[in-house]
């Protein structure tokens, strides 16, 4: 039972002595049985931010989502003016399994198990990222031949660059850099069936919209950004539920690192 819970039942109790001992005597058996019939009144729902001002509320959000130890995120937005979709699943022990995927230029697998990483991409997203580093046209080919149907093996010194994409501390401290001051409240909403507050902030051509959950912990639930140069939008879910991954078959893996032993 949560804090939350024992508080709730402590209250319940309190209420019904406390109305008991002002009743005392003065009332009859027969009223005290109609009383205990009577439905209850409905009670005001709590604010649960009552008294604070908005930034102390994207404060408290940001304490709160930076203490998961686990989440699952998921958004789309602009990497190098291209349209870009990702979801991952991510622990703080280092778990994590997701996709990302460039609308039209193909789509991405990504694992992280034991702080390796594991990337399976399709043809289109190998001949996407050779055009990005500039590799010409006949090697980009011959690599997205090559990683058909396999996993690719981050080389141990390139681990834990790659493995930032997967990173929750990263993630976290990222979201703890978010300047989330100068705020304001906006209108109540509700995000995959939770209940949340609304506060924004405007910078120059950009709007940016918070939503912080109202009920439970006070966890950010989504990140809006519109106008601007990177319009995105981030959400995140399933806070604390355990990431299961498992590394890649021995068979489908491509390591990068013996290959690179075997020719040299």
């Amino acid at each position: 039972m949560t804090n939350r819970k024992i508080l709730a039942v402590a209250a319940l109790c309190v209420t019904a002595a406390v109305g008991l001992t002002a009743c005392g005597g003065g009332q009859s058996e027969d009223t005290a049985e109609k009383a205990a019939s009577s439905p209850p009144s409905p009670k005001t729902p709590v604010d649960p931010f009552e008294g604070l001002t908005a930034d102390q509320i994207a404060d408290k959000a940001l304490k709160a989502t930076k203490a998961a130890n686990s989440l699952k995120v998921a958004g789309e937005g602009k990497d190098d003016g291209k349209d870009l979709s990702l979801e991952f699943a991510l622990s703080k022990a280092g778990d994590c399994t997701g996709k990302f995927s460039y609308p039209g230029s193909g789509q991405a697998e990504l694992l992280v198990v034991d702080k390796v990483p594991y990337m399976k991409g399709d043809e289109a997203f190998w001949k996407e990222i050779g055009k990005r580093k500039g590799t010409s046209a006949k090697q980009t080919t011959a690599m997205a031949e090559m990683l058909k149907g396999r996993w690719m093996k981050t080389p141990a010194k390139n681990a834990n660059k790659m493995g930032d994409a997967c990173n929750l501390d990263a993630l976290l401290k990222k979201m703890g850099d978010e300047d989330t001051s100068g705020v304001t409240k906006g209108e109540s909403a509700e995000i995959n069936g939770q209940k949340a507050i609304t506060l924004t902030r405007k910078e120059g051509a950009e709007t940016h919209t918070f939503y912080v959950a109202t009920e439970g912990q006070p966890y950010f639930l989504k990140f809006v950004t519109e106008g601007g140069d990177e319009p995105g939008t981030l959400s995140f879910s399933d806070y604390n539920k355990p990431v299961a991954v498992t590394a890649p078959p021995a068979d489908q893996i491509f390591d990068l690192d013996k290959v690179k032993a075997a020719g040299s």
